[in-house]
C-alpha cells in the first residue's frame, strides 16, 4: 500500500511537473472540443472509462518487465564477462531502462486525458492523440451501423470498444483498441456503458432521420411504384428516355 502510494505520487509529480511543459510546448489541449456554431440542446462530452487506463497499464507493464528484464540480462552477461567495459556502460544501460518507462508511463495518463468523445444533437466527435491530434466528426445522419467489440482482457476491466461506421466505412479495430480505422468510422474506446451509449446513438439517429422532414414515411411509399433499384421519378424517366431512344435507333 504504501509502495503504491509513493509510485502514485511519483507520477503525479512528473506529470504535473515535468510533462506538463512538454504538453504546455506541443500545445496539447487538455479540455474537450468545443462545437463551434452549434445550437445543440444537449452536449455530452466525456472521456474513457477508468478502466481503459488500467487496461492500457497492463499491457505497458507486459512490455516493461519483457524489455528490462532481457536489457538486465545482457548488462549482467556483459558485467560478468567483461567487468570494466560492463561498468563503463552502467549508466548508459541503466537509462536507456528507466527513463522510457517512465516517459511512456506519463504517456498513458496524457493520453487518457487528451481522449474526448463529444455527442451533440446532431453530431459525434472523436479526439485523441498527443503527438498528433486526430479529430474524427460524424453527423448521425450517415451512421450505418453501431456495433459493439469486447476482447477477453477488456472484459477483465469491464470495459469495451463501440464502433460507429458511416456509409462507406468499412476500417478494422485492433485487438488491443488501437485505432486502424477509414475515414468513415469512428471508434470510442474504453466504454463501461456501451449498450447505454449505443442506443443513445441510435436514438439520435432516429431522430436526425427523421427530422421534421417525412423522409422515413415518402420513401417506401414510392418505391412500391418504382421497379427494384429506383428511388427516384428522375430515375425512372431517365431509363424511359433511353427506352425511347433505343426504339428510334432500332427502327
Amino acid at each position: 500500500m504504501i509502495g503504491d502510494q509513493a509510485i502514485l505520487r511519483a507520477s503525479q509529480w512528473c506529470y504535473q511537473g515535468v510533462w506538463a511543459g512538454v504538453t504546455k510546448w506541443l500545445c496539447v489541449p487538455a479540455a474537450p472540443p468545443e462545437l463551434v456554431g452549434a445550437e445543440d440542446q444537449q452536449v455530452r462530452a466525456f472521456r474513457p472509462a477508468l478502466g481503459y487506463l488500467r487496461y492500457r497499464k497492463l499491457y505497458f507493464w507486459i512490455g516493461l518487465f519483457a524489455v528490462d528484464i532481457t536489457l538486465v540480462v545482457a548488462w549482467l552477461a556483459l558485467l560478468f564477462a567483461r567487468p570494466i567495459v560492463g561498468i563503463l556502460l552502467a549508466p548508459l544501460f541503466w537509462f536507456v531502462i528507466i527513463v522510457p518507462d517512465i516517459l511512456v508511463y506519463i504517456a498513458l495518463h496524457l493520453r487518457y486525458d487528451t481522449t474526448w468523445y463529444v455527442l451533440s444533437d446532431r453530431t459525434l466527435r472523436i479526439r485523441r492523440g498527443i503527438w498528433i491530434i486526430n479529430e474524427v466528426t460524424i453527423t448521425y445522419e450517415n451512421i450505418q451501423n453501431v456495433s459493439i467489440k469486447q476482447g477477453p482482457v477488456q472484459r477483465l476491466y469491464g470495459i469495451s470498444d463501440v464502433v460507429v461506421q458511416t456509409a462507406g466505412g468499412g476500417g478494422a479495430v485492433g485487438q488491443h483498441g488501437e485505432q486502424n480505422l477509414s475515414g468513415h468510422t469512428g471508434l470510442l474506446e474504453g466504454i463501461d456503458n456501451p449498450e447505454e451509449l449505443r442506443e443513445l446513438i441510435m436514438a439520435k439517429w432516429r431522430t436526425a432521420k427523421s427530422a421534421g422532414l417525412g423522409d422515413e414515411y415518402q420513401r417506401p411509399m414510392a418505391n412500391a411504384f418504382m421497379p427494384h433499384g429506383l428511388s427516384t421519378p428522375a430515375e425512372l424517366e431517365l431509363l424511359q428516355q433511353i427506352r425511347d431512344l433505343a426504339v428510334r435507333l432500332a427502327s
